[in-house]
């Protein structure tokens, strides 16, 4: 396993990884952070560079529009004063914000958000940079994975050929906070489930017949996704995800109570496929993930073969954990994708508002390096 070894932090080990990595002088930064309605958008660039901005050269924004001509339309209220927080913190340093926008549907009201976040970063964006890190605190999951997948391919190409001083580091981070992320709800879904772009099985007819496997990370007030993909599906297995240990130790039970109607009429369930991972370890859940799917790979090798597929109804830690082992399998050849159903819009429940700062007082940071110096094998 690539991440067998790993390096995470969080809390306040975030706050002291970065303090003492930054004061290596030849570090060059480029940030790369969504800037959306969400509260904790400017949390992380902020406490990684407030003490020491030196490092920081570089700020990658991404926008989100439904249609082309939403561009020139008036930002929500939260959206203009993140961009003005951002302005005034870059501003003694020189900065100013790169914008890049990102069309969700085409003209014909099909989505292509994944499609155009793929589009995003090229390795002349990035290759001047000895540390790239994606901020995916206010960036979609159908937007931050096609991104995240493009961005560690050109990473490790790159790094395959550099010197150990010419490495790009590639750091994901995020504001945790489940508090908050219950009182954030879909305002719409999307009609169809699809795969994301360059995350899809080979659906080919030679592997048509090949028996399904779906893997299902639950999270909180996701039931309707999780209804139009399993009916999207004819799985042999169904396999839930389920976060434990969790601050709340009934948090598990309470997510499979909430989908305990799909579960319990579903042949396709077996209550021993039920998948316990650490809420706060992404790579645990990317071991435990890893090890289930060549599980499956060889049982189902003397029918025919099987299709992996992978639905992220979680936090966006229990998501990367699962991007990885996504990830790592496709480099293997294993027929594996990501299927999600994209949310048209998302609204901050105004009844928090009046308590949104106590419930801000339980962010936790946490750093994901997944590529760049401590995975180095080889030097040239």
């Amino acid at each position: 396993m690539k991440w067998e070894n790993y390096f995470l932090r969080s809390g306040l080990a975030f706050s002291e990884f970065w303090e003492k990595y930054l004061s290596d002088k030849s570090r060059e930064v480029l940030f790369v952070m969504g800037i959306g309605f969400d509260p904790r958008t400017t949390v992380g660039i902020k406490s990684i560079f407030s003490s020491n901005s030196n490092a920081l050269k570089s700020v990658f924004g991404l926008r989100y529009f439904r249609r082309t001509d939403e561009i020139e339309s008036s930002n929500h209220p939260l959206i203009d004063k993140h961009l003005k927080d951002i302005s005034t913190f870059l501003e003694p340093v020189g900065l100013t914000l790169t914008e890049k926008p990102i069309i969700l549907r085409s003209d014909e009201g099909k989505s292509i958000a994944s499609i155009n976040a793929t589009k995003l970063l090229t390795i002349e964006d990035i290759k001047g940079f000895s540390d790239v890190v994606l901020d995916i605190s206010a960036i979609p999951r159908g937007i931050f994975l096609p991104l995240l997948n493009k961005l560690l391919v050109l990473v490790n190409d790159w790094n395959k050929s550099a010197h150990i001083d010419n490495l790009i580091n590639l750091h994901v981070i995020v504001t945790e906070n489940s508090q908050l992320d219950s009182n954030i709800h879909d305002q719409g879904e999307a009609e169809d489930a699809i795969f994301i772009h360059g995350l899809a099985i080979a659906d080919t007819a030679k592997r048509r017949d090949d028996k399904e496997v779906w893997f299902a990370l639950l999270g909180e007030g996701q039931t309707k996704q999780y209804e139009k993909v399993r009916k999207d599906l004819d799985p042999a297995e169904v396999c839930p995800i389920l976060p434990f240990p969790s601050q709340d130790l009934k948090r598990a039970d309470k997510l499979m109570i909430e989908h305990q109607r799909f579960l319990v009429n579903d042949l396709s369930f077996d209550p021993k496929n039920v998948i316990y991972a650490h809420e706060e370890n992404p790579f645990q859940v990317y071991r435990f993930l890893k090890n289930a799917i060549e599980r499956f790979e060889v049982s189902l090798r003397l029918l025919g073969g099987c299709k992996i597929i992978v639905s992220a109804f979680s936090s966006k830690l229990f998501t990367v954990g699962a991007f990885l082992a996504v990830f790592e399998s496709k480099a293997e050849g294993k027929n594996i994708g990501i299927k999600h159903v994209e949310s048209l819009n998302q609204e901050l429940d105004l009844e928090v508002k009046n308590s949104l700062d106590a419930i801000l007082s339980n962010n936790n940071l946490v750093e994901i390096w997944l590529a760049g110096e401590p995975y180095a094998e080889t030097t040239i």
